[in-house]
């Protein structure tokens, strides 16, 4: 599937690396056509996904160091980038957010919220979300953080697809966390879904 013109402004909290200049950029940007299409078996999507994980993970290492990190995977999608992670971080801790959609209200509900003990006052909670389109649960789950007491400027989000319309809500909203996206997209279609984006992240990765 061929890419979409991006050229539109993105708010100040976003990295987006696709539009970054430097030498991985032509290898990014077929990992991103390898991802969107939709006929590539689970396995070639993993194997795909993982080589780009590396390369973000590798990225972000420069804004971590120094900091007590703290991996929050937003399940289930967000799952995929853990293993990445926490190998290029070894002394990382795992914060768990689990929330679902209630199908009789259509509003996110908490089902898993769990937070390693006594870490230090800077900690850096780096969010792993492979796609985020609408933002619902993303703006949920930092709205957890937040009524816990962390600071949300310690808090980076790592994806690989979003909406335009997901980053300008997260910058609205929460314009002291910092996201760092491999590509905008700028569309969602009528069911919510990122246009082109990849199609269910989560499923393809897993195989489900």
């Amino acid at each position: 599937m061929p890419e979409q013109d991006n050229n539109f402004t993105l708010p100040p909290n976003v990295t987006c690396f696709s539009r970054s200049k430097n030498a991985k950029i032509s290898e990014r940007h077929l990992y991103l056509t390898r991802l969107r299409n939709r006929d590539l078996p689970y396995q070639g999507f993993r194997e795909t996904a993982n080589h780009l994980f590396e390369l973000i993970a590798d990225a972000m290492i420069p804004h971590l160091e120094n900091h007590e990190v703290i991996l929050t995977p937003i399940f289930r999608a967000g799952l995929s980038l853990l293993p990445v992670f926490m190998s290029k971080i070894e002394n990382s801790r795992l914060c768990s957010i689990g929330v679902k959609r209630n199908e009789d209200t259509a509003q996110p509900e908490p089902y898993l919220f769990k937070v390693p003990p006594e870490i230090d006052p800077d900690a850096k909670f780096v969010i792993l979300e492979p796609m985020i389109a609408t933002a619902g649960t993303m703006c949920y789950s930092l709205g957890m953080l937040k009524k816990q007491g962390y600071d949300l400027n310690n808090i980076e989000i790592i994806s690989i697809f979003c909406a335009l319309e997901a980053v300008e809500k997260l910058h609205t909203e929460f314009p002291e966390i910092h996201i760092h996206t491999e590509v905008v997209d700028p569309v969602l279609d009528e069911n919510k879904y990122i246009v082109p984006g990849c199609g269910d992240f989560g499923d393809r990765y897993f195989g489900t």
